[in-house]
């Protein structure tokens, strides 16, 4: 008779810890899950930033009267044209 509510009290007392270790793990892979979540964030957030940058460039060039400085830098950079005489130094570094 004495038996039963010791062995009850050790099955409630497993149930518990079981019970406690399953939401501690929970909570630890949640908080991995949301750090990952984070850095992910962040680099999307620095790819916009990175995005809005050379739209407002695009749209710096758009807005940019059509002259003779706007030909001639179109000239140098997209054609590899140069002026005579001129030496053209490439630096493979800056890529």
């Amino acid at each position: 008779m004495n038996k039963k509510p010791i062995r009850a009290n050790f099955v409630v007392r497993i149930a518990f810890t079981l019970i406690f270790i399953f939401l501690f793990v929970s909570v630890i892979n949640l908080q991995v899950e949301m750090n990952e979540l984070r850095k992910l964030r962040d680099e999307k957030v620095a790819q916009v930033a990175e995005l809005q940058d050379d739209v407002d460039e695009l749209e710096l060039r758009i807005a940019e009267p059509i002259n003779d400085s706007y030909i001639e830098r179109v000239a140098r950079e997209q054609l590899g044209f140069r002026k005579p005489h001129e030496i053209i130094f490439v630096n493979g570094i800056a890529d």
